[in-house]
This record gives C-alpha cells, sequence and structure tokens, in this order.
C-alpha cells in the first residue's frame, strides 16, 4: 500500500467491543474488524461479519451517534503484505456507494 488511512484504534471493550479500528471516510464512517485465517485456513466470513455488525452497534451506542457506522471485516491473506488483505462487506452497504 502506497498511502495511509486516517484510521483510530480502538480500545477492547470485552462484551460490548466496538471494533479493532474506526475509519471516516468520504461515503460515512466505518467499523473495522481485523482477522487472519485460521491455521487449518478456515475463514468465517459470515461469524467475522455479523461480529463487525453487532460491533458497529456497539460503537454507536457508546459513541451517541444517530447512525451506526459501517462494517467491514479486513481478512489478511496468508503469507501476503497487508495491501492483499480481503475486505467483507454487505452488498447493501456497498450498492449505495458505487
Amino acid at each position: 500500500m502506497t498511502q495511509g488511512l486516517n484510521a483510530q484504534r480502538l480500545p477492547r471493550a470485552g462484551r460490548n467491543d466496538v471494533g479493532d479500528a474506526f475509519v471516516p471516510g468520504v461515503n460515512g464512517s466505518y467499523v473495522v474488524e481485523a482477522k487472519a485465517p485460521r491455521r487449518d485456513g478456515r475463514i468465517d466470513l459470515s461469524g467475522w461479519l455479523r461480529e463487525a455488525e453487532i460491533e458497529a452497534e456497539n460503537y454507536k451506542e457508546q459513541k451517541k451517534l444517530a447512525v451506526a457506522p459501517t462494517p467491514l471485516v479486513i481478512i489478511k491473506a496468508s503469507n501476503k503484505g497487508i495491501g492483499d488483505a480481503y475486505v467483507v462487506q454487505r452488498l447493501s452497504d456497498v450498492l449505495p456507494n458505487l
């Protein structure tokens, strides 16, 4: 990657976790859940996205926002740099920005 983002690392909050990072963007804000595949290579897309959705709602409640940030899951690709990571998002969150 050649450029960085204005991201804020978020503190762990136990069962009321608010995600791993908050990223303000041009088309809204994002709560990022960062993941790495298990040793056996398994990836839990639906489970990790559900976790990110819950954490985005927790962030909204904690910060007293009117709208929750968009949840994103960033999955590190094995044996690759962060620029080759995968981003998972609901289609309904992507379409308005296309």
